[in-house]
């Protein structure tokens, strides 16, 4: 996929604090710290203004972008990144991973999230997506992984933000994903709508949360075709 990408547009792809090479820093990585962290990227690049494109916990942070710095944010894309915020039944899972991680390590959470994060299609045809994901997740630290848990079950509800978003959109489902469901995925196209932006609507049905991971080529065409069209 960023192949395909790069071959027409500069791409920067941030290492988001706790999750590769980058720090985790003191506390819960939260929403608000990811966004000033983008931002603070953008100057030290001198980019005024860009295209943004994010999966998951990606998608969470353009949220905080649009609140931030809009004025920055010449088109969005989002992919299994729903707007709503955790559910009290989804606060009280993480809290229980984040006592397992503390417990047990990190290895226990990570073959859960494995199993329900990447699609039944995906993990059946393409067996060696999980085998590079697990390696990918057992680089972070497990005092990262409780950090990021943190943030997630913080993060606001932004069904608001999406309504007041005024650029052009891409929403990108995935019909295995449990987390992000088409029909969450399908209220954010519908709030962005609503506030008069243009967004278009795609839903991948064989894939899970890790789509572009898992459909690079189908994902990248996606993006592509909508960011030569916002140009």
């Amino acid at each position: 996929m960023a192949t395909m990408l790069a071959a027409r547009y500069r791409m920067v792809m941030p290492d988001l604090r706790g999750h590769g090479q980058s720090e985790a820093g003191d506390g819960p990585i939260t929403m608000e710290k990811l966004g000033a962290d983008i931002e603070r990227l953008l100057d030290e690049l001198r980019i005024e203004r860009a295209i943004f494109a994010g999966c998951s916990i990606g998608g969470y942070t353009m949220y905080e972008l649009w609140r931030r710095c809009p004025q920055r944010i010449h088109a969005l894309a989002f992919c299994s990144s729903k707007p709503q915020a955790d559910t009290e039944q989804n606060r009280a899972m993480r809290q229980a991973n984040i006592e397992t991680i503390r417990q047990r390590g990190s290895s226990e959470f990570i073959e859960a999230m494995l199993a329900s994060l990447i699609g039944p299609s995906t993990q059946s045809r393409l067996p060696q997506k999980t085998a590079e994901a697990r390696e990918m997740m057992q680089a972070m630290r497990p005092e990262a992984i409780i950090a990021v848990q943190q943030g997630l079950a913080s993060r606001p509800d932004s069904v608001e933000t999406a309504k007041r978003i005024k650029v052009p959109c891409c929403v990108v489902a995935a019909g295995e994903d449990g987390g992000s469901t088409p029909a969450d995925m399908r209220l954010l196209a519908d709030a962005i709508r609503s506030g008069g932006a243009k967004v278009e609507y795609h839903e991948i049905p064989d894939a899970g949360h890790y789509t572009p991971w898992e459909q690079p080529e189908t994902v990248g065409l996606m993006l592509r075709q909508f960011f030569d069209s916002v140009r």
